[in-house]
């Protein structure tokens, strides 16, 4: 019996005949098992909104209710069920300057870096005002009682890309350097760069530039926090490249390799597709990537900005199961991504669902997505007509290719390829590619329809490589081919 080929995840710059090897895919994930279907957008607001979005977060509050905001070059919005409502605290500025949020308690805070902006906030409901005497910054994090604002101006100061504040510990609206209040501030000059990245690490906090990382620590009065070189080479280009996955980070390096951070070591675990990243990440917009963190599948997005972006809309999707390890792509061209909580769903309610009007108008979503579930987390994007989607739809197409099998000295007779699926698709289709020789230019082969589990073929060579091509959702776990020896020249 011939042995199952188990697929290893997007693997594009291992050795192309390593086995299970997919050397290209799409609206392909990983799983604990194998590879499954990425699923499509779907709409959730029936309004987009009314100009390029620059930033979104879905934030809970201490009562356990949820708040999706969302913000543009002027405005700041509030998605409410099908609509969306304008919260803004004033004119804002900044202009294609990414809006970052996080929460501190019952306070929703929000800044966009532009210097005319001070901190943002809104307690539990309305609209946003700015904190008095707060400084502008780039950057928002909350750590251990302490809102953290990173690349700030102030009207001490002025303008430091290299600085941090850090407000007074349990009062947002602190920004008073004092020991008495714990507010504090500082800049990193150790190394040379902006800071590009914060993010909360237990109760402590990572801070990244480009080309370095810094750890801070909570050490009190006198010094309150202290900063200490992680990294002087691995940095990251922007926040959204940073994901906390709960004890440790993850996150696509400058050099475009793939890291994680647990508190102790630095550890890149992106070896089999670096040299794909490198060759597809965009020079010119490296700073513009869209991230999200799948908690229930154990899966991390990143969006960025192909060598082909004009417009420096992210455009390709690279996903990590970091159980696994393995990857997978999920390409689309967004504005922005984050994690959207559905409310529930009732049998009244379901006339109210944005477009449903009959039993055929309802959203294309299986019904045990977590679409349908109270208070579910779901993936969700902003895609380029400004629209809000849920990444819960049913998959519509997605393919995967294999890396090449075979020997270089044996011929081989491919009688057929047997798909194993743990979840089998709507259809599936294929094709072959065939070599004499590595290096080579590739010869094309025909596989058939798929009878009773197989794709049949009838060609030799000594090394094949397999395209299979799906509709629907599905899980698939590896191929066997079914070969048999055709002799040796």
């Amino acid at each position: 019996m011939a042995a199952t080929i188990p697929f290893r995840g997007f693997t594009p710059s291992v050795d192309p005949t390593t086995p299970g090897a997919v050397v290209d895919c799409m609206n392909m994930v990983p799983t604990l098992r194998g590879m499954r279907a990425a699923p499509t957008p779907s709409p959730i607001s029936t309004d987009p909104f009314p100009d390029t979005v620059t930033g979104g977060a879905t934030c809970e509050l201490l009562s356990g209710s949820y708040r999706t905001i969302v913000g543009t070059s002027t405005k700041l919005y509030e998605v409410l069920h099908d609509t969306h409502v304008d919260v803004s605290g004033m004119a804002y500025t900044g202009g294609a300057n990414r809006w970052r949020f996080a929460q501190f308690g019952n306070a929703t805070l929000a800044a966009n870096g532009a210097g005319a902006n001070p901190l943002q906030q809104s307690i539990n409901v309305g609209p946003f005002s700015s904190v008095a005497g707060a400084p502008s910054a780039a950057i928002v994090e909350v750590v251990q009682g302490f809102v953290f604002l990173f690349d700030t101006t102030d009207a001490t100061d002025g303008h430091r890309p290299n600085g941090w504040f850090c407000s007074g510990i349990y009062d947002q609206t602190v920004w008073t350097p004092s020991q008495a209040t714990q507010c504090a501030k500082g800049a990193i000059i150790d190394t040379p760069g902006k800071v590009t990245a914060g993010r909360a690490l237990g109760t402590n906090v990572v801070v990244y530039k480009k080309s370095s990382m810094f750890y801070g620590t909570y050490q009190g009065p006198p010094i309150i926090w202290g900063m200490s070189l992680i990294s002087p080479i691995v940095g990251t280009p922007c926040q959204e490249a940073v994901v906390a996955i709960g004890t440790r980070h993850v996150f696509l390096g400058s050099d475009a390799q793939v890291y994680q951070y647990d508190g102790a070591t630095v550890t890149p675990i992106g070896d089999e597709v670096h040299e794909w990243l490198a060759a597809n990440w965009s020079q010119l917009y490296r700073e513009r990537v869209e991230s999200y963190h799948d908690k229930e599948n154990s899966l991390v997005y990143w969006y960025f900005c192909s060598t082909n972006s004009t417009d420096g809309n992210p455009d390709k999707c690279l996903v990590l199961n970091y159980l696994t390890g393995k990857f997978g792509r999920a390409d689309a061209k967004v504005e922005a991504s984050l994690v959207f909580i559905s409310g529930q769903i009732t049998w009244d309610g379901l006339g109210e669902l944005p477009g449903v009007s009959t039993w055929s108008t309802l959203p294309k979503i299986p019904y045990n997505s977590p679409y349908w579930v109270q208070a579910s987390e779901i993936p969700a994007i902003v895609d380029t007509n400004h629209r809000l989607q849920s990444l819960s739809g049913v998959s519509e197409t997605s393919s995967l290719t294999t890396g090449w099998f075979g020997d270089d000295y044996e011929y081989m007779y491919v009688q057929g390829i047997v798909p194993r699926f743990a979840a089998r698709p709507k259809t599936c289709t294929g094709a072959a590619r065939t070599l004499t020789s590595l290096g080579g230019e590739p010869g094309a082969a025909t596989l058939g329809d798929l009878l009773d589990g197989e794709l049949a073929a009838d060609f030799s060579c000594r090394y094949a490589q397999i395209t299979l091509n799906f509709t629907g959702n599905h899980e698939i776990l590896g191929a066997v081919p079914r070969i048999v020896s055709a002799g040796s020249i």
